[in-house]
């Protein structure tokens, strides 16, 4: 063999060597991705946080986005044992902008999952989309009826029409035979809301003050009504037993002040988001009285509520947390154990659908084994997608919320929880929603 075969030869190994390496490279690039592939490597994890960021409910965003922060500062900035990277996009006032978020944090992105969601028009609108991509959004605000097969969405939040359903019996006990005036916004989370009222109320025996024993329904777009003068006139006139609402955001607080300016001497009671979050710190005094039905009051006497209420306080110059704040809490500590569970059983199929129809007690609120074991070695060896992550969520249990243990309903992926009656008093200087009593349980 002469020396130019022999260099020749050499340089083709080396070639060839240089070009394995190229590949072998490559694919070691691409095993940390979080969509299609196995991610073991102990990557960094993409999350994409959907809130309203301008629009009427830009408050509730900016809640939902306070709390998802501050449970992962708890985490230590890692959901199950792996590095976080968040990506904000803005839900506006839902469907269009809404979907335009979405596509790019999941197209562009690459997230693994969404969480947020401040109405049940985004929700319903991105619902297609979750199922094309099989990245699954963990709700943190209005869920519609609307949506028939949930596999893809998991919400911390509620169904919207159970925080209607689950006054209307004590209301229909507290009115006798007296009538009660039901109004609220004409679209998909104002009709579950209000309709949820209605059809317990009316199985109970209750019957409608409004003309044809029908709700009456305000205008929400172009923009949701904040003038309410003809509908609180009619009321007025009719002097109803009680009137039951609903509205968020700005129209909750116009409907509260021009109730009190037009004088309408009649008990209010409504969906708990009307006194909820800003609109309380807006009111202050003039919903004194106010009676609501919601899942969380920060007067619940609880381990959880009370180091959720200290951190959040301290965080914030004294100012008291709200729903939207917890439920972004809970949405950061069900993917802290749903993605533990992923990485730690990845072929593990979904859990068999539960049968209870109350929170898990706390005496029982424990990690699984796999997430324990998970946790304590550093992180599993599975493959983490987000049809894995879908799959893992069914499995993630109880969850130790500031509301109170619940855990996910198997046939609408909405917390199992209770509800409370609360009335909007004064806590020294600061108005709150106190605890009166607790309702009832609902989700399934």
């Amino acid at each position: 063999m002469t020396p130019q075969r022999i260099t020749r030869r050499a340089r083709w190994r080396l070639a060839l060597a240089t070009a394995v390496a190229a590949v072998l490279i490559a694919v070691s690039g691409c095993s940390g991705s979080s969509l299609g592939g196995s991610d073991t490597a102990g990557g960094e994890i993409r999350i994409g946080l959907i809130v309203p960021k301008s629009g009427p409910y830009k408050a509730v965003g900016d809640d939902q986005a306070a709390g998802w922060r501050l449970a992962l500062e708890k985490l230590g900035g890692k959901l199950g044992g792996r590095p976080v990277k968040v990506i904000e996009a803005d839900e506006g006032d839902g469907k269009a902008t809404a979907l335009a978020s979405a596509r790019k944090l999941i197209e562009q992105d690459k997230v693994l999952a969404l969480v947020g969601g401040g109405t049940a028009d985004t929700v319903q609108t991105l619902y297609p989309l979750l199922k094309e991509s099989g990245v699954p959004l963990i709700g943190t605000g209005g869920r519609p009826s609307t949506v028939a097969d949930p596999t893809y969405l998991w919400s911390t939040s509620w169904l919207s029409q159970e925080t209607g359903a689950s006054i209307a019996g004590y209301l229909r006990q507290k009115v006798g035979d007296g009538r009660v005036w039901v109004i609220g916004p004409d679209y998909i989370g104002g009709h579950d809301q209000i309709n949820g009222f209605v059809d317990a109320f009316r199985k109970a025996g209750g019957k409608l003050a409004n003309p044809g024993g029908e709700p009456t329904w305000t205008p929400w777009a172009p923009a949701p009504t904040t003038e309410f003068s003809p509908y609180l006139t009619k009321i007025k006139q009719a002097a109803p037993a009680a009137v039951y609402t609903f509205y968020a955001g700005a129209s909750a607080i116009e409907f509260v002040k021009q109730y009190r300016q037009y004088g309408v001497d009649v008990p209010l009671y409504a969906s708990g988001f009307l006194t909820e979050g800003a609109p309380l710190a807006a009111l202050g005094a003039q919903a004194k009285g106010v009676y609501t039905a919601l899942n969380y009051s920060t007067t619940l006497d609880n381990a959880a509520n009370r180091d959720f209420v200290r951190r959040y306080t301290a965080a914030n110059d004294g100012k008291l947390p709200n729903l939207y704040h917890v439920c972004a809490w809970d949405a950061a500590f069900v993917l802290d154990k749903a993605i533990a569970e992923a990485l730690a059983r990845p072929d593990a199929p979904a859990a068999t659908p539960a049968t209870t129809a109350s929170p898990v007690p706390s005496s029982s609120m424990t990690a699984s084994p796999a997430a324990a074991s998970t946790a304590a070695v550093g992180g599993g060896n599975g493959e983490l997608t987000g049809r894995s992550l879908t799959a893992a969520l069914s499995r993630v249990g109880s969850i130790d919320s500031p509301r109170g243990p619940w855990q996910f309903g198997a046939q609408n992926h909405t917390p199992v929880q209770a509800y409370y009656l609360r009335e909007v008093a004064q806590d020294g200087q600061v108005w709150v929603n106190r605890t009166v009593q607790t309702l009832t349980t609902l989700g399934s």
